[in-house]
């Protein structure tokens, strides 16, 4: 409960997202079609929150999908996290610094890899407006854990 706490507070330190500044993010689809809606600034694709790093057995996410996601509108939005650790970590995802809860176009998948990994897949299937922003992928276990995060931006 401690360490959720902590993790909220740190992770919505680290969404302070400036709108407007100029910066763009994500990849545009296509050769300079469609239309890129939101701006985004100063968003770590590694928040600050993540265990030690003398400690190989607490949780990290080794890999993933891209930083910046760019989707077309009413189609699929997937992310990727693999994450290890001893014991294998846990894995949630967050959007906006909230814990993500299941939506008839939202499901997570979770496949173990070998003793200590986790693989797991947030799929968004049609995505929509409301499904741009800053998501998060959390590992967790007992020894520590880390968060890694995507910008996601929609196209036309």
């Amino acid at each position: 409960m401690k360490a959720d706490v902590l993790l909220l507070a740190l992770f919505a330190l680290l969404l302070t997202v400036r709108v407007g500044d100029g910066a763009r993010g994500g990849r545009r689809g296509g050769k300079g079609k469609g239309k890129s809606n939101l701006q985004f600034a100063q968003v770590a694709e590694f928040s600050l929150v993540q265990g030690p790093p003398t400690d190989n057995r607490s949780a990290h996410i080794n890999t993933g999908s891209h930083f910046s996601q760019t989707f077309r509108l009413g189609y699929k939005l997937l992310l990727i996290c693999i994450a290890k650790g001893d014991p294998r970590p846990t894995i949630k995802w967050y959007k906006e610094g909230a814990e993500l809860q299941p939506k008839p176009n939202a499901h997570y998948y979770e496949k173990p890899v070998g003793e200590h990994q986790l693989w797991s897949k947030l799929e968004i299937d049609p995505a929509t407006m409301g499904d741009q922003g800053v998501y998060a992928c959390v590992a967790n276990n007992e020894r520590g854990l880390m968060a890694k995060n995507f910008k996601a931006e929609y196209t036309y």
